[in-house]
């Protein structure tokens, strides 16, 4: 079963019904869009098929812009977002009927709204059988060859974004903005810049008819529109030749780039006992460093109990593998000591959220690879886990994050919704308990930006306000950290603003990082690169502690300190000072 990622509409009182016309093969993403609204009770979704419609068609390309393609779909072959999928059939009343006109057969499934892939003449008959009319799909959405040649502005231009905004065009009115999503920009290929941004139009489509259903868009009644791209910055002239140009670049530099070599990893930065960084105007200022004798720890996440200062990393013991584990570091007098691994699975795990809620220690942790989000609860703290439920199913989540605000709990993870990027939507559950159901929240996804979407920590307080850290991803994965102040976080809103930006501000072989946390006067931030020079590096002890561990949870801990205390007491004996308990 697969968590919902939408929430069911306020207001809205029946399934909002939409017809998809078309021919008897459909662009890929469309197919695509069609299996994501299957998962939802607040829409339904039906087919007529008309074998004779053509797919539209991109008019009036320069002819270096066709060479330039051409060149790319012989290097690369189709994309599988613009590829032709057999339309999928909906059993309807219109199957019953395929002898009639197409008004007829579309008349009979009652729609609300209708997606056109075809003419525009059609068009117009068709607007007056839905009361919110026809939306005609341009052929820059579904041209197999040719679509979304406007992406390639962002190419051109230099820009680390590229933005995919779907509008809607009205033959009377200003055109109406549906949904927007900033993605990273591929400069090197025009095929894959328009792969990656085309894989998140099922998506887009969806939140742009969800938002439609909620009566947030607004439309004339029975009228027809166009579902179209919104224009980029001017291109200017050659622009075929100037891709080219791009194309060659990026083939010289894989020629001749250096392969990364095994010195190239992630280093935690430690602040220790200071006063922690202002997320208004960040600074890591004086710190030491640590980094694994063998691979290296990222996602960094401290904790504070008992006066033991406790950092849970994701170990990623051979990169070639790229399979991690989570393990548990302890800060010591004049150095760290690996305490061992805390959670072991067949994938790769990684960013390790723990936190103490009603006398238990939990963890939750991203899990990808298994498409889920689960709860861990310590049975042996720090080191022993098991699992107590998942709180999203069915989904690749990464960088889950967990927050207890006014009596509920919120879980933020950022979702590839259609094997898109996992870096650019973020999305919000809520749930009233810990271990109860999460459901989508009605405004997520909250952030749809490559720039600042990301989890890069938990959510912290600073002088009252409530901090979001997040990595900016446009430049490059984990390219920066950014805060933003969460400036309202309800059961069906959420707001927030940008404050500024943390750069990795170290030595120069430095290249970016994407995790902050901070407890009890530790603040750890891990960053990538090769070895930082300059600030000292922790030393690292060998082995585990040699005294006992306090190795249950709160609760337990107490339990037995109060069973021991009673046993004492009849005995007559007197305990050791500093003496664990048994």
């Amino acid at each position: 079963m697969k968590t919902p990622l939408y929430a069911v509409p306020e207001g809205a009182r029946k399934p909002l019904r939409v017809v998809m016309v078309g021919p008897a093969e459909i662009p890929g993403w469309l197919r695509a869009f069609h299996d994501l609204a299957a998962g939802y009770d607040w829409i339904e979704l039906r087919t007529v098929v008309v074998p004779e419609t053509v797919i539209p068609q991109v008019r009036d390309v320069p002819a270096d812009v066709r060479a330039v393609v051409a060149l790319e779909h012989a290097m690369l072959g189709d994309n599988s977002t613009l590829a032709p999928v057999p339309m999928p059939s909906v059993p309807g009343h219109a199957d019953a009927m395929p002898d009639a006109s197409l008004s007829l057969r579309v008349s009979a499934l009652s729609p609300d709204l209708i997606l056109l892939l075809g003419p525009r003449e059609s068009a117009t008959a068709l607007a007056a059988l839905a009361p919110l009319g026809c939306w005609r799909v341009d052929a820059n959405l579904v041209d197999a060859r040719y679509a979304g040649l406007s992406l390639l502005a962002p190419m051109l231009q230099g820009e680390h974004t590229t933005q995919m905004a779907l509008m809607l065009k009205q033959a009377a009115g200003t055109p109406i903005d549906l949904t927007v999503s900033w993605g990273r920009t591929r400069p090197s290929s025009f095929m894959k810049q328009r792969e990656d941004a085309f894989l998140k139009l099922p998506g887009l489509l969806l939140r742009a008819l969800h938002r439609l259903a909620g009566g947030y868009v607004s439309v004339v009644p029975h009228s027809v529109a166009t579902l179209d791209l919104r224009s980029q910055l001017p291109m200017g002239r050659a622009v075929g030749l100037r891709v080219l140009v791009l194309l060659l670049q990026a083939g010289l530099r894989r020629i001749t780039g250096k392969r990364r070599d095994g010195s190239i990893g992630w280093t935690l930065v430690l602040r220790l006992n200071g006063t922690p960084l202002d997320p208004q105007a960040p600074v890591m200022g004086s710190h030491v460093l640590l980094r694994a004798e063998k691979g290296w720890w990222a996602d960094p996440f401290v904790i504070t109990v008992q006066g033991r200062r406790l950092v849970y990393v994701e170990e990623m013991i051979n990169p070639k593998r790229n399979v991690a584990n989570i393990a548990c570091v302890e800060l010591t007098e004049g150095g760290a000591r690996r305490l061992g691994v805390a959670l072991d699975e067949p994938g790769h795990l990684s960013f390790p959220q723990v936190f103490a809620w009603q006398e238990h220690w939990y963890m939750t942790v991203e899990s990808s690879y298994d498409r889920r989000v689960s709860l861990y609860r310590a049975t042996h703290f720090p080191l022993g886990w098991e699992r107590v439920r998942d709180l999203v199913t069915g989904r690749v989540c990464v960088d889950p994050t967990l927050h207890h605000h006014e009596g509920r709990w919120y879980l933020f993870t950022n979702v590839a919704e259609n094997r898109n990027s996992t870096s650019d939507e973020l999305f919000l559950f809520v749930a009233d308990s810990l271990e109860g159901e999460f459901s989508p929240h009605p405004a997520s996804p909250i952030v749809c930006d490559v720039r600042r979407a990301r989890m890069a920590g938990r959510l912290f307080r600073h002088q009252g306000r409530l901090i979001r850290p997040a990595q900016d991803c446009g430049p490059g994965y984990g390219n920066a950290v950014v805060f933003n102040e969460v400036l309202e976080l309800g059961p069906t809103t959420y707001r927030e603003r940008q404050l500024s930006r943390l750069g990795p501000q170290l030595a120069r072989p430095v290249g970016g990082c994407h995790t902050y946390n901070v407890d009890g006067g530790v603040e750890v931030l891990d960053v990538f690169g090769r070895r930082p020079t300059g600030p000292a590096y922790l030393k690292i002890f060998d082995g585990p502690r040699s005294q006992p561990e306090r190795s249950i949870d709160p609760a337990v801990d107490n339990k037995v300190e109060q069973l021991a205390s009673a046993v004492l007491q009849k005995t007559g004996d007197r305990a050791q000072p500093g003496a664990p308990p048994r």
